[in-house]
C-alpha cells in the first residue's frame, strides 16, 4: 500500500497506529526520513494511546455501574489497578462531556488535563469546548473557563506534588527541552506521575528572555568593537581608557 507524504498533517481523528509514515516517499528517496514524517507518525501514535486510555476510563466506569461491587473489585484485581488508578479512570470515564471531545479529536493528551475538565461546570465546559484541542495546556483551560483561584487551589490539592527538579540557569533552551524529554521518557513508565507543563513553559519563557538579553548584549559589543576598529583602536584599549 502506497502512502503519500504530500500535505500530511497530524489528524487527531485517526484511530489506527501508523507504521508507514516514516521511511516512504513516493518520488524522492532522500525525503524518506524527515522531521515532518517523524512528527506525523509519533504524534498520531501518541494520540491513539491517549484515546485508548480514555476508552479504558469509559469501560471501567461502565463496569462499575453494571457489575456488583465484589465483581468490580475482582476485575480491578485482575487488571492490577491500584485505588489511585481506579479513581483517575473513574473520574474521567464518568464525565460524558469528554466523550464529545473524544469523538471530534479534541480530547487533551494529558490525563491531568482531562481530569481538570471534569471539575468544570457545564457553563465553563461550554466555553472551553469552543477553543480546546488535544494540545491545550492546563493554564489555557483555566483561562478559558475563567476558573477562580479558590477552585484552582482545590484542583491542585487533588494532584499531590512530592518531587521538584532544579536546573542551573546556565542551561540553554535546547538543552532544557532535551532534559524535559529525557525526564518524560522516564516518567512515562511510572503510572500517575506527570510533569507540570505550566511550570515547564514558565522556565522556557525565562530562558528565552535571558537568551534574548544575552544576544542583544553580544550584538551591542560586536557593534562597539566594529566602531572602535574603524576608529583605529581596540575594544580592550577602550575599556582601559574608561577605567
Amino acid at each position: 500500500m502506497k502512502v503519500s507524504s504530500k500535505d500530511k498533517v497530524f489528524n487527531p481523528l485517526i484511530v489506527n497506529l501508523q507504521t508507514l509514515e516514516v521511511g516512504y516517499h513516493e518520488k524522492n528517496d532522500k525525503e524518506k526520513y524527515t522531521i515532518d514524517s517523524y512528527y506525523q507518525q509519533i504524534k498520531n501514535n501518541q494520540y491513539v494511546s491517549t484515546k485508548a486510555e480514555y476508552l479504558i476510563s469509559r469501560d471501567l466506569f461502565d463496569a462499575q455501574s453494571k457489575l456488583t461491587k465484589s465483581e468490580f473489585d475482582r476485575l480491578c484485581e485482575k487488571l492490577e489497578f491500584a485505588e489511585s488508578t481506579q479513581s483517575k479512570y473513574l473520574s474521567i470515564g464518568a464525565d460524558t462531556r469528554l466523550w464529545r471531545l473524544f469523538t471530534i479529536g479534541k480530547l487533551p493528551l494529558k490525563w491531568t488535563n482531562q481530569y481538570l475538565l471534569t471539575t468544570l461546570t457545564d457553563a465553563q465546559f461550554a466555553k472551553v469546548e469552543k477553543s480546546i484541542d488535544c494540545d491545550t495546556t492546563a493554564s489555557k483551560i483555566k483561562q478559558l473557563a475563567n476558573m477562580d483561584k479558590k477552585k484552582e487551589k482545590a484542583f491542585e490539592k487533588m494532584l499531590l506534588s512530592f518531587l521538584q527538579v532544579e536546573v542551573e540557569n546556565t542551561i540553554d533552551v535546547a538543552g532544557f527541552e532535551t532534559l524535559v524529554d529525557k525526564v518524560k521518557s522516564v516518567l512515562v513508565k511510572i503510572p500517575n506521575v506527570n510533569i507540570n507543563e505550566d511550570k515547564v513553559e514558565t522556565v522556557l519563557e525565562k530562558l528565552r528572555t535571558q537568551r534574548e538579553k544575552e544576544s542583544k548584549k553580544e550584538i551591542e559589543i560586536a557593534k562597539a568593537k566594529q566602531v572602535l576598529s574603524d576608529a583605529g583602536t581596540s575594544f580592550e584599549q577602550a575599556k582601559q581608557a574608561v577605567a
